[in-house]
């Protein structure tokens, strides 16, 4: 079950992308998206490896989205972004 977290301000298009090339490169991720409106980040992790897998994306967003920030928002199936 994946999870969805917010991002703390907006990107843009070519950030996003960016950031999801490097997060679906990530051994531990199954698959990460961001929405249209580039307000959340979706990440499944393989044998639910979040903590590893999230700091990197933290990381990995804080880099290439300017400072951008990550807080959990919901879990798939309950959160509709």
């Amino acid at each position: 079950m994946g999870r969805y977290y917010r991002l703390s301000k907006k990107i843009t298009d070519d950030m996003a992308t960016a950031i999801l090339n490097e997060i679906n490169e990530l051994e531990n991720v199954q698959t990460a998206r961001i929405t249209e409106d580039n307000k959340y980040l979706f990440v499944d992790t393989k044998d639910q490896q979040y903590p590893e897998a999230m700091t990197r994306a933290l990381n990995i967003c804080s880099r290439l989205g300017g400072k951008c920030e990550l807080s959990f928002a919901g879990f798939e199936g309950g959160f509709q972004p």
